[in-house]
């Protein structure tokens, strides 16, 4: 369970219509919903849902800020809109919280609000830059869903989030970015923990731009194979069969 988790479950159980849970913390419910073990992630990535969103939900959010006493604030400063809040004072509190709205200037800043500037170096390697596409602000819409009182992306919509987070850091990193390698490889890694939770049943045709992320990625893949066998043991698993969890990705994708 992420820290501050179901706080925030607790905070925004009436506006779930607002928002979606992306990232790390979507796919840890995913995962310990199924009885197994993510890896470590500290913070919330929420997307918010500009066609829905109420000033209630904006006006509450700032609440949960200041309940939260979050000492560090930031914006984004370039065409990717995202808000940023760390070193919460109460230690229940999500130790990160990252806001992302594709219309800028969406959330009514109080006047404490007192936001910085988010590192240019951080701001290229967030996930939540991958919905700046308007293909895949759409797609995790449609692929959403409420469960307990949080909206977050099912697992097939989180897989394709992950599989292009992994696809735009690696061309970032090969034009010169300071990219860590370990956030490659760490989606590379969530592609596979969460396939572990599809069954044959699971199907999903792709718009035809994700498909292809979803083609080039599964090329990357074969190239340089995860460590499965870690991966099953982190996991809870006694095992996982590399070419199995293969399959089942191009079954369910249809690729």
């Amino acid at each position: 369970m992420v820290r501050g988790l179901e706080i925030f479950r607790s905070f925004f159980k009436e506006y779930t219509g607002n928002y979606v849970l992306i990232g790390g913390a979507a796919c840890d419910e995913h995962i310990s919903e199924a009885g197994l073990t993510f890896r470590a992630t500290k913070d919330l990535d929420i997307m918010l849902i500009i066609e829905t969103l109420h000033a209630e939900f904006i006006a509450r959010f700032w609440e949960f800020i200041k309940a939260g006493g979050y000492g560090e604030k930031q914006k984004s400063q370039r065409e990717r809109k995202y808000y940023r809040f760390m070193k919460p004072l109460n230690a229940a509190y999500p130790e990160q919280v990252e806001l992302f709205a594709r219309q800028p200037d969406l959330l009514d800043l109080p006047d404490d609000a007192h936001l910085t500037p988010i590192p240019v170096v951080e701001d290229i390697s967030s996930l939540s830059a991958i919905l700046m596409y308007a293909d895949y602000y759409h797609f995790a819409i449609a692929n959403s869903e409420v469960a307990g009182n949080l909206h977050r992306v099912t697992i097939k919509g989180l897989i394709c989030l992950k599989a292009k987070a992994f696809l735009n850091l690696t061309a970032a990193k090969e034009q010169g970015e300071k990219i860590d390698e370990r956030d490659i490889k760490k989606h590379k890694n969530d592609v596979i923990r969460l396939a572990v939770l599809l069954t044959d049943e699971d199907s999903l045709i792709l718009p035809d731009s994700i498909g292809a992320d979803i083609h080039q990625f599964m090329l990357a893949l074969e190239q340089d194979p995860p460590d499965f066998r870690t991966i099953a043991h982190n996991m809870g698993l006694p095992d996982l069969d590399p070419e199995t969890v293969m399959n089942q990705i191009h079954l369910t994708f249809h690729i």
